[in-house]
């Protein structure tokens, strides 16, 4: 029986890095305290150098001291933390393949049992198949139909019966070979996960207004257009609007001059001459006009007058000298 209150090498590898990771911070943290200590005792001894008493040796002994001790304090923590390093890869090293052990160790367990299920459910087949093709032999001497399937039972039983002891072999070895390494860990399927279907795009026209109209999307959103602008309609709204002259193809000659010929106006939702494109009755023929206004030339109403016929008299003065 396991004890449980023993560590598994797992646990006390990642412990044991834990731990090697948290005096590797605290060793890098004194050598920053270890390099500025060796930088102030190097720009005293050189100060002295420059500027001090170059007779007073002891003084000098002392400050060269000083460097000597901070250069050996801080090449001892690199090596402690280059140590420790190799420490920390090593253990590493070990938690990988610890880990990997474990994992083969139970994919072969895993797979030792999937093959004992095979075994175990192969006479099974055999003896009902033998059942199977008994009970259709019985029957096979008048009926054509179920001696074929008889035949086919018991050669098909044949083939599976001799590959099964060439295919049961060769799996009894594979536990094995996983647990030692000397075969990949077999790995499950990828479970397919399933496919979004793909909503279709609703069915637009876009349309060149002819005047300020509003209809509702697919999505039951009520949606408005300026005049002179483009709108994407719905089709029934399109065919509305298209049947009174509300709105226009993109190709029609009015787009290129008149688009954007509101400079950026929104649609009002109250006004009065806004059109419901969605309303069948509001959009019959006999219950709303041409939609002239969207030229400004047709809805100034300029006639062309022949003044052709006119007589006209022209008297000009020239001035005298």
């Amino acid at each position: 029986m396991k004890n449980p209150f023993r560590k598994n090498p797992t646990h006390q590898l990642e412990t044991t890095i834990a731990s090697l990771t948290k005096r590797g911070d605290q060793l890098t943290s004194k050598r920053v305290t270890a390099q500025e200590t060796l930088d102030t005792a190097i720009a005293g001894s050189l100060q002295a150098h420059l500027q001090g008493d170059l007779d007073d040796q002891r003084a000098l002994d002392q400050l060269q001291a000083a460097v000597d001790s901070a250069t050996s304090a801080l090449a001892r923590i690199d090596e402690a933390i280059s140590v420790l390093a190799q420490q920390k890869a090593e253990a590493e090293r070990q938690l990988t393949a610890e880990r990997a052990c474990i994992e083969r160790a139970a994919a072969a367990d895993k797979l030792g049992k999937q093959i004992a299920a095979i075994e175990a459910a192969l006479p099974k087949y055999l003896e009902e198949s033998r059942a199977f093709a008994d009970a259709l032999s019985d029957v096979g001497h008048f009926h054509f139909e179920s001696g074929q399937m008889a035949g086919f039972v018991q050669n098909t039983m044949g083939q599976i019966e001799i590959a099964a002891n060439f295919t049961l072999a060769e799996l009894k070895t594979m536990p094995d070979a996983v647990r030692d390494g000397r075969q990949t860990i077999p790995r499950e399927e990828p479970e397919h996960e399933p496919v979004a279907p793909i909503e279709p795009v609703p069915e637009t026209r876009r349309l060149f207004a002819l005047r300020a109209i509003t209809w509702r999307d697919h999505e039951g959103r009520q949606r408005y257009a300026q005049q002179y602008t483009d709108a994407d309609l719905t089709p029934g709204a399109a065919q509305r609007g298209l049947r009174i002259g509300a709105v226009v193809p993109l190709d029609d000659h009015r787009r290129k001059r008149l688009h954007g010929a509101r400079g950026g106006q929104h649609v009002n939702p109250n006004a009065i001459d806004l059109l419901d494109l969605d309303k069948e009755a509001a959009t019959c023929l006999p219950n709303i006009p041409p939609a002239i206004a969207s030229d400004p030339v047709a809805s100034a109403d300029f006639r062309i007058i022949d003044r052709s016929a006119e007589t006209r008299t022209l008297t000009i003065e020239v001035p005298r000298l």
